[in-house]
């Protein structure tokens, strides 16, 4: 707590004393199916007071798409998915502001894909799991990160629910059938995606449990004779 009133004091007495304001902190982006989201820290000064600019070149021109916000986030989702971006945020207080802080973010390259959907069912003594491709951020509901990528494949693992040991698969295509699985035994599945062409492998899925069936019918319940009891004589 001293430490971070000293750092408050000292910042306060720079800009009194030298009129600067220092920039915003552990600038970096945070990118998930391309919904891009530029972030930051405040900078040590009375955090209601600053405000911050966020920008973006083009054609050589820096474009405002935060102005005078006192979040310390932006929305760049929508730069195009290609090429280089030069990207840069201020603090600002009153008429003074600080140095810009610049960083370089490739969508394409940077963006992380996020965990895929999944659809399980139990049938004989198998599971039958179709993999959802992620939706991407400002796109058409129909068009999905599959769509943006050259290569595609799913890793997936499963295990008996309870169990530490995991068993690895790798699928490619949209559907995998787990064959000869215990029947009445719960099983999980996670999937995530990688990209041979890229060496990038996406966040995982949540795990879905489902428990199998099994291919033999259950027998019938044997009939039991009626007990007839007869009152005591």
């Amino acid at each position: 707590m001293a430490r971070g009133l000293r750092s408050w004091l000292g910042g306060c007495l720079l800009v009194s004393a030298l009129g600067m304001v220092p920039p915003p902190e552990n600038v970096r982006m945070n990118s998930v199916n391309f919904k891009n989201i530029l972030k930051w820290e405040s900078p040590a000064l009375p955090k209601g007071n600053l405000t911050f600019t966020a920008q973006y070149l083009s054609y050589k021109k820096f474009q405002d798409v935060c102005t005078s916000t006192r979040e310390t986030e932006c929305d760049f989702s929508n730069l195009s998915k290609y090429g280089d971006h030069t990207l840069r945020v201020r603090a600002e207080l009153t008429d003074q502001h600080s140095d810009w802080v610049n960083i370089t973010f490739c969508p394409v390259d940077d963006t992380v894909i996020g965990p895929p959907g999944m659809q399980v069912e139990a049938l004989a003594n198998s599971l039958h799991i179709r993999f959802l491709a992620p939706r991407t951020e400002k796109e058409h509901e129909t068009w999905t990160m599959e769509n943006i990528y050259n290569s595609w494949v799913y890793n997936m693992r499963y295990w008996k629910n309870g169990s530490d040991e995991k068993f690895p698969v790798t699928c490619q295509y949209d559907v995998e059938v787990l064959r000869n699985l215990q029947p009445w035994t719960t099983y999980c599945v996670q999937v995530q995606v990688f990209l041979p062409d890229w060496n990038k492998t996406g966040q995982w899925s949540e795990p879905v449990c489902e428990q199998t069936i099994s291919d033999v019918p259950e027998s019938p319940a044997p009939q039991q004779t009626p007990v007839l009891q007869l009152p005591p004589l």
